[in-house]
């Protein structure tokens, strides 16, 4: 029950924020509760989100390259010529100065030993040791325990520019499916519309009919329009519901499960397209070069790359290491050793054919070559994206100013055809033709606008926006 209660209270916030972001059936959906939904439990981003967990543990592994290590050995010579107990305690720091190591501890030896170990024996207090490993070629600069820190270090910030990327990628695939979404609202809406009209008009030209005033064959034809007519509205209602489908993959509710937007928390329109701003081509190509995060995550690959490659030319250097210890006896003992000891010592190691070294060197120097070109490919293709996005969004602002034209121009021609069968002078197929003329006209207004708004959430994507608002 306690357990359970603590997971409970973990997880409150979470449930909080998804609640605040979830609206009734009643209220209207809008982009933001939908990007915020996603943000919140789209398992492709908390898969993100626990990349970065993984590298937070290696970072903290790298830093256990400099933990204290504690020592010991005890030994007991209990049968045989010589019976002696030995025990020896260290501790070992190693530092990111220079690659130096302190060390020091503690040993007792006591009882009976050869003449040629007498080393082994000590006061009765035992003996106490301090020293320090400086290395002077090989390690100096850099060794395996501060590459390994600093490249745990970018690889923490690398997890994060991934997180950002995979969370613009997130927030733009949402953004399509939610104007996907309101546009096929659109299309049911002008769907039943049209609907409506010939139902209405049906009843009037039975009236006539029987009045004698037109032929029987225009109610026929009315008739068949109706069909015509609901045969659309059904095929946009499964286009809304397949839409609506596709949008609750971001759309979730507080515990994380997608959740189908009703056909009544449709907006009623589109917003005003002046709401879209942009910058100029060169200031937005600018902006993305610096804010996008793949290009920030190359550049951190590049500096992880650069930090093996200076690694594996210094382990190709001789170690020679300098080692200063001294040694201290404690008490008193029958041989009356009370010795006081400094030891100076010079380690050298010189690797033959390198080939390690050599070989691994080798593999980052390639890699930071692919890196390079990578970065340079990444460009490019940035600079291409920015190009094509205000190429599209150019031409959907024309697409649209075109279209609110053609649908003004329709309204007001099935309106005069509508007045002209009224007057006798029209039959019902060209009233029934301007209707859909109309009909058609107002869809392609819808979707103008629809892909105006997706190509500017393309353009966010591509700046690299979300990210920054983010960070």
């Amino acid at each position: 029950m306690i357990k359970t209660a603590v997971l409970l209270l973990s997880l409150l916030p979470a449930i909080i924020l998804a609640a605040e972001t979830t609206p009734s059936k009643h209220t209207k959906l809008t982009l933001d509760l939908v990007a915020s939904a996603a943000k919140v439990s789209f398992p492709g981003l908390l898969a993100a989100e626990q990349r970065k967990q993984v590298a937070a543990g290696e970072l903290t592994a790298a830093e256990g390259g400099f933990d204290t290590l504690l020592k010991s050995q005890n030994r007991w010579s209990i049968i045989g010529l010589y019976e002696n107990q030995n025990n020896d305690v260290s501790l070992e720091q190693p530092t990111q100065f220079w690659g130096t190591t302190f060390f020091g501890g503690w040993r007792r030896g006591v009882g009976d030993y050869p003449i040629y170990d007498g080393k082994g024996v000590t006061a009765d207090g035992g003996e106490a040791r301090i020293g320090v490993n400086v290395p002077l070629w090989r390690n100096r600069e850099i060794d395996r325990r501060r590459a390994s820190l600093q490249q745990a270090e970018w690889g923490q910030l690398i997890a994060g520019h991934e997180y950002e990327q995979a969370l613009i990628e997130v927030t733009r695939i949402a953004s399509h499916r939610y104007w996907d979404w309101v546009l096929a609202g659109q299309r049911l809406s002008v769907a039943k519309q049209l609907l409506q009209i010939a139902e209405q008009r049906d009843k009037g030209i039975h009236e006539r009919v029987a009045a004698g005033d037109i032929p029987e064959f225009e109610a026929l034809d009315n008739r068949r329009a109706i069909i015509e007519r609901q045969e659309r509205v059904v095929a946009a209602q499964r286009l809304l519901e397949q839409s609506a489908i596709q949008l609750s993959l971001y759309w979730r509710d507080e515990i994380g499960q997608p959740q189908l937007p009703s056909d009544s928390q449709l907006p009623e329109q589109f917003p005003a397209t002046d709401s879209i701003q942009t910058l100029n081509v060169n200031e937005a190509l600018k902006t993305s070069l610096d804010q996008r995060p793949e290009s920030k995550r190359l550049e951190l690959q590049a500096k992880q790359t650069q930090t093996e490659l200076e690694l594996q030319q210094n382990q190709r250097a001789p170690a020679v290491d300098l080692t200063v210890s001294a040694a201290n006896d404690i008490g008193n003992s029958k041989e009356k050793l009370n010795r006081n000891e400094l030891y100076v010592g010079l380690n050298i190691d010189i690797p033959l054919q390198q080939r390690t070294a050599t070989g691994r060197a080798n593999v980052a120097a390639a890699n930071m070559r692919r890196l390079t070109l990578d970065r340079q490919l990444q460009d490019d293709r940035i600079a291409n994206e920015v190009k094509d996005v205000f190429s599209a969004l150019s031409a959907l602002r024309k697409r649209l100013s075109l279209s609110a034209d053609q649908l003004h121009a329709s309204e007001q021609l099935a309106e005069g055809e509508k007045t002209r069968f009224e007057l006798g002078e029209s039959t019902l197929l060209f009233v029934n033709l301007r209707e859909i003329a109309k009909g058609d006209a107002a869809l392609q207004y819808a979707e103008a606008t629809a892909s105006l708004f997706r190509s500017y959430a393309d353009y966010q994507a591509i700046l690299g926006i979300q990210a920054q608002q983010d960070d």
